[in-house]
């Protein structure tokens, strides 16, 4: 092995030297605190989005495209909209709707309890290429507990790749590991998976968040095999919000409805859904972008 990869905030890619078989581990530190501390979460949606988070991060290190993954669950429970989106270059952010009984439920609440129950709530895993090529979208079932076991199940329907997923969270760290036998192994590769799934079976999640270092982690999990494991890749909170954003939303409502809401508030003032940032533009400012084409990117805005 070599390249020894930082455990903080970064995701190391790793194959099987002498088997069909591929993999991530992801630590999102930094990352994870500063996206869950935008909102108030309460404990289980704070666990489940940690978890979203790294699961989301590993998925789209398997993508062939500069693209965007979102995860996007609707329910009519106790959570109502959680959207978790992850970039090529692992730029993270999310969000979610909640109603007053989230607070009530424990702090191991699953995913589909949160969403009200299998029948009332779905998760969407939606591949945005950004390049003009067409946009993908799958459904994940609500029936299995975990979120992991939800996401493999997924991967072995919609894109017949057999995949195992762990992961795990620790205050506001997640972390998580995705091995995939590639398409294409042959029935003597078959050993080489079992083994493999046979050592993720007896491993504690919680090494995970214990871990410092990709590689002794790998070293410990997979001793009898030689893995590369390549330079890690790093993550970030990244929000797309801006004040261009914004202004343009606020055109698309209409010079109507920015004038009723001024008449009646004063102002127009906007929270970003995911980084809760500020966004307020006065009287003048607001009717500023209905002036020209243009003027909305010298109207003041202030945050």
């Amino acid at each position: 092995m070599s390249v020894q990869p930082s455990a903080a905030d970064s995701l190391s890619r790793f194959v099987f030297e002498h088997a069909p078989i591929r993999g991530a581990w992801v630590s999102l530190d930094a990352t994870a605190r500063d996206i869950l501390a935008c909102h108030r979460y309460p404990p289980a949606l704070q666990r489940v989005l940690a978890e979203l988070l790294a699961a989301a991060a590993l998925l789209a290190s398997t993508l062939k495209f500069a693209g965007t993954l979102t995860a996007q669950l609707q329910g009519d429970g106790a959570v109502r909209l959680l959207v978790v989106e992850c970039d090529a270059q692992l730029a993270l952010r999310a969000t979610a709707q909640w109603s007053d009984a989230a607070a009530a439920l424990p702090a191991g609440a699953s995913l589909c309890e949160l969403a009200g129950g299998a029948a009332h709530g779905r998760l969407a895993l939606t591949l945005d290429p950004k390049d003009g090529g067409p946009i993908y979208q799958g459904i994940v079932a609500l029936e299995a507990v975990s979120i992991a076991t939800l996401i493999e199940h997924y991967l072995e329907k919609s894109e017949q790749i057999a995949s195992r997923i762990v992961l795990a969270t620790q205050g506001h760290r997640a972390c998580g590991l995705l091995l995939q036998r590639l398409p294409g192994a042959g029935p003597s590769d078959a050993l080489a998976w079992h083994a493999a799934n046979r050592r993720l079976d007896a491993f504690a999640a919680g090494a995970l968040v214990e871990a410092t270092a990709a590689i002794p982690l790998l070293q410990a999990l997979f001793p009898e095999h030689d893995l590369r494991v390549f330079a890690p890749q790093p993550a970030r909170f990244g929000c797309r919000c801006s004040s261009e954003r914004v202004a343009n939303a606020l055109r698309l409502i209409g010079r109507t409805e920015v004038e009723s809401i001024v008449a009646e508030q004063g102002a127009v003032v906007t929270h970003c859904e995911f980084c809760n940032r500020r966004y307020a533009f006065d009287a003048d400012a607001a009717r500023a972008l209905f002036a020209s084409p243009d003027a909305g990117s010298a109207a003041p805005v202030r945050h």
